[in-house]
């Protein structure tokens, strides 16, 4: 399911967006969408309304945040490449260790918590990151050249579902205590 998602990743990037591909990734993107809802649809099992207490907060905080980026009065969020490669490192590293520790020592309580709060902040950043590269990107583009909203838009919404996934992940172990 991975090789298929960057399969269409990767063919989203190589069209263009002209009037002529416009079907082709838009489908893309649909058949993307579609795909990590098939990965999404086992959280159904948490029950709807941790689900819905879930999908409030991450539009809230999706929101919050994208106001924050697109009215920010300098680009100072762009800066910010250098820091978040470092904390998807951190994250990712955090992530794999996680499956190899158990959760009942502090070493193992402590990863999984960088690895979930860590990935909250960490792509919190990251959408502040791309949305702010979005806007920049509308802002300069000259009007002869093209401009792909749907790639752009795909990392956001990557990010939105990450955010999601942490922030239920969050809730469902403040249910179990």
């Amino acid at each position: 399911i991975i090789a298929a998602q960057m399969g269409i990743q990767g063919a989203q990037r190589s069209l263009p967006y002209t009037s002529e591909n416009m079907m082709v990734k838009n489908t893309l993107a649909i058949s993307l969408y579609g795909l990590i809802g098939l990965l999404l649809s086992p959280l159904t099992a948490m029950g709807g309304p941790m689900l819905a207490r879930a999908a409030l907060c991450t539009g809230g905080l999706v929101a919050g945040l994208t106001g924050a980026a697109v009215t920010a009065p300098s680009e100072k969020f762009l800066q910010m490449s250098g820091p978040l490669m470092m904390g998807f490192g951190a994250v990712f590293a955090a992530t794999i260790a996680t499956s190899f520790m158990g959760p009942s020592g502090a070493m193992g309580k402590g990863v999984y918590a960088l690895a979930v709060y860590g990935g909250v902040v960490l792509f919190s950043a990251l959408l502040l990151y791309q949305t702010q590269q979005v806007v920049r990107t509308c802002e300069r583009m000259p009007s002869h050249q093209a401009y792909d909203p749907i790639v752009m838009s795909t990392g956001i919404y990557m990010s939105t579902v990450n955010l999601f996934v942490r922030i239920l992940s969050i809730l469902s172990g403040q249910k179990r205590k």
